[in-house]
């Protein structure tokens, strides 16, 4: 019986040591295969309808990491993972649409998600909305009533800003009211007198309501602190709009969108 024992417990160690040298052996994983895994195990939850595994599946063929470039097969998981709720989603198919770099710019679809965020009080959001409703095009109807609304939501001093050139220089007058453009410009300039853009808008808003002294001055004090930043490459606009004012007319215009 010992020496029955002594054979099996012999033996035993042999297997064991046998398996582990087979373990000690084993050749790792190639970073190429880690790669494929985790890009099967992504497909596989993306198509099991998991947000998270659409948006980055989305995302790589969009970016063409690790799969092959496929812009509208990325737009569709993108979408996918914001019909879901997906908030990164979300904003990221809305900020494509409406910078039109990646994917070809699509306002609609881009107004779309971004009223979905701004309903959860995003101010990105709505920061962008405002510049979609000032602008206007590809089926949007250009409202500067709605483009403030968007603005006035957001409250920061940029925004701020977009309210009181609105108001100032929107084509259709219903939209335009010039001392409230003044009583918001003013507060700008208070806060920041050397800021050119403050004093831009606020020209822009004496001069709406008639008042093309102080506009003109105003625009003076514009272009000399234009001067000191690094945006005189704006300073042709800025003298255009003096001789505006100069000529005792109003400046109007409708907000482009960045190219």
């Amino acid at each position: 019986m010992k020496i029955s024992a002594w054979i099996m417990t012999v033996g035993l160690l042999v297997g064991i040591s046998v398996s582990q040298g087979v373990l000690a052996f084993s050749l790792p994983q190639t970073e190429q295969s880690l790669k494929a895994s985790k890009l099967a195990h992504i497909q596989l939850k993306a198509t099991q309808g998991e947000s998270e595994a659409q948006f980055l599946l989305g995302l790589m063929y969009l970016s063409g990491r690790f799969v092959e470039q496929d812009q509208n097969l990325g737009v569709n998981w993108v979408i996918k993972a914001a019909e879901q709720g997906h908030l990164k989603a979300a904003q990221t198919i809305a900020d494509l649409a409406f910078d039109g770099k990646i994917i070809k710019r699509d306002l609609a679809l881009a107004e779309h998600w971004y009223q979905q965020l701004a309903a959860k009080d995003d101010k990105w959001a709505q920061f962008r909305l405002g510049f979609i409703y000032a602008a206007g095009g590809q089926g949007i109807e250009r409202n500067c009533g709605k483009a403030v609304d968007r603005f006035l939501a957001v409250g920061d001093d940029v925004s701020l800003g977009n309210v009181v050139w609105i108001l100032s220089t929107c084509p259709e007058p219903e939209y335009r009211n010039g001392d409230k453009a003044i009583e918001i410009g003013k507060g700008l300039v208070a806060a920041n007198n050397q800021d050119p853009t403050n004093l831009d808008n606020l020209a822009a808003a004496y001069a709406e309501i008639g008042d093309y002294a102080s506009a003109i001055n105003t625009q003076q004090r514009a272009i000399e602190a234009l001067k000191h930043t690094a945006e005189y490459n704006r300073y042709d606009e800025f003298e255009a709009r003096l001789l505006h004012y100069q000529q005792q007319k109003p400046y109007r215009e409708v907000i482009p969108l960045s190219e």
